[in-house]
């Protein structure tokens, strides 16, 4: 049974959506004042059925869509990061994730075994923080948690088991990278997948940044994907920053680059940003910032030669979609009875063949009923 606050919040939710002014919903829906409105919204008076009703009618939602429990409408805050994605094609994507997204909150609380804190992890970060002191953050964590000479190896424990920042690798439009999802009692990254392997470990490590800084450092609903860097908000700098220098610490580039400049080829590069988990260019950056080589040698460097680090098409194939727990969660909900595979399958907007192929990729043994 929903209980009655559910549908409280879910009123100034959609109310806040529609950019509705408690005095705008109060008129349209024919109350005399907006106190009636205001005091339904704070709990101290009762919404009648007949007054929800009118209220859907003028936000133009269907009942099924405001009690919908795996909506996330007034619980979560996103940060898209895209590169001329459309407004349409970015609000019907949120639409699709915040489905997914509140499935696997749901099966999180029914299923983990471990204990969150209700208070959610943060990095001593302030919208005061320079560049050095964010830089100086990473490589603490990078030594705090043993991250070791490669931290993007590692990057799922750490945030996942320390941070309680959920990853989800999902087919996204070519144009949106990634966002970072805060909800009351967790954050959630999505990764495009279909990127390739070191743009997804840069953009989880910078997404990860915006969900530990969120209160102090408040990301925009959406963030552009500048290839300029100087058109780049501070706010995305930093958060490149972090991520720059957790994937990278300056002791591990200290070790492995012993070379003399002239000597650090496109194909050293490329080498070297394998092991990293990073694209070529950002070490090429990285190797800037830390003197190991010119901003004229970096020009130098043929950026074509660099390009998918330096591998063939198909050599880097996408990692599977969404991640071992969740799937997990999904194969035990629907083992138990739980949820239904209708439902699954609706909320995950599979079909049934598609969904047999998700549990067999992570070898689970599909339900009779599939």
């Amino acid at each position: 049974m929903i209980d009655k606050s559910f549908f409280i919040k879910r009123l100034v939710a959609y109310r806040e959506l529609k950019k509705l002014n408690q005095e705008q919903l109060s008129k349209a829906m024919g109350f005399k004042d907006r106190q009636t409105l205001s005091a339904i919204e704070t709990g101290t008076r009762e919404l009648k059925p007949s007054e929800l009703l009118q209220a859907l009618k003028v936000l133009d939602i269907s009942l099924e869509q405001f009690s919908d429990p795996y909506s996330l409408v007034g619980e979560a805050n996103y940060s898209w990061r895209q590169c001329e994605a459309t407004e349409e094609e970015l609000s019907n994507y949120e639409d699709k994730t915040s489905r997914i997204v509140a499935l696997l909150k749901d099966l999180d609380e029914k299923f983990s075994t471990t204990s969150h804190s209700v208070i959610l992890p943060k990095l001593p970060i302030t919208k005061n923080s320079t560049f050095h002191d964010v830089t100086k953050c990473a490589e603490q964590l990078v030594k705090e948690f043993n991250l070791g000479d490669f931290p993007a190896d590692n990057l799922e424990e750490l945030f996942f088991r320390k941070f309680n920042v959920s990853k989800l690798y999902v087919d996204m439009p070519n144009s949106i990278s990634g966002a970072a999802i805060k909800l009351n009692t967790i954050s959630v990254i999505l990764i495009n997948r279909n990127e390739i392997a070191g743009r997804r470990n840069f953009d989880t490590a910078h997404e990860a940044f915006h969900c530990l800084t969120w209160d102090a450092i408040p990301p925009k609903h959406v963030e552009k994907a500048y290839s300029n860097q100087k058109k780049k908000p501070y706010t995305e700098k930093l958060a490149d920053a972090f991520a720059s220098a957790l994937l990278m610490p300056s002791e591990s580039i200290e070790k492995y680059i012993t070379l003399k400049e002239s000597d650090i080829t496109e194909d050293v590069i490329n080498n070297l940003a394998n092991k990293y988990g990073v694209s070529s260019i950002a070490l090429m950056w990285r190797l800037v910032s830390l003197d190991k080589i010119s901003r004229s040698h970096a020009d130098r460097l043929d950026k074509e030669l660099m390009a998918k680090n330096g591998q063939k098409d198909g050599e880097d194939l996408p990692p599977k979609l969404f991640n071992k727990q969740f799937v997990q969660y999904i194969h035990k909900s629907i083992d138990s009875g739980t949820l239904s595979v209708r439902k699954i399958l609706s909320i995950l907007d599979m079909t049934m063949e598609e969904l047999n192929d998700l549990l067999v990729s992570y070898n689970l043994t599909v339900p009779y009923d599939l």
